[in-house]
């Protein structure tokens, strides 16, 4: 599976063929870091991430592409409620692919 970043020139990142992908319109949860080695793809994806997100825009032959920010009215769809469970369970068992989440103030 290869993601594929909104960026210009566009940058993309090899990732594990099991890995759980979201539904379409829905922010897309991996560490990032460990998979955009070159440091200045890397600056370009951080600004992303540090923005909006990256949210699926379309799947399409093993590329998943991605769109910054989210698509308000597709939020909150049942395969979203479906999909937390396997992804959770992905990263217990590949930690390395979990992504670091800031910590909540509750």
């Amino acid at each position: 599976m290869k993601l594929i970043f909104p960026t210009e020139p566009i940058i993309s990142a090899d990732i594990p063929h099991d890995y759980p992908i979201p539904p379409i319109g829905e922010e897309f949860y991996i560490r990032f870091e460990t998979y955009v080695s070159d440091p200045e793809e890397w600056k370009k994806v951080k600004e992303l991430l540090d923005g909006n997100g990256l949210t699926v825009e379309k799947v399409e032959n093993g590329k998943i592409y991605l769109y910054e920010g989210q698509k308000v009215n597709l939020q909150g769809t049942i395969e979203s409620d479906e999909y937390m469970p396997s992804i959770v369970q992905y990263w217990e068992k590949h930690p390395e692919t979990r992504p670091d989440f800031p910590k909540s103030s509750t």
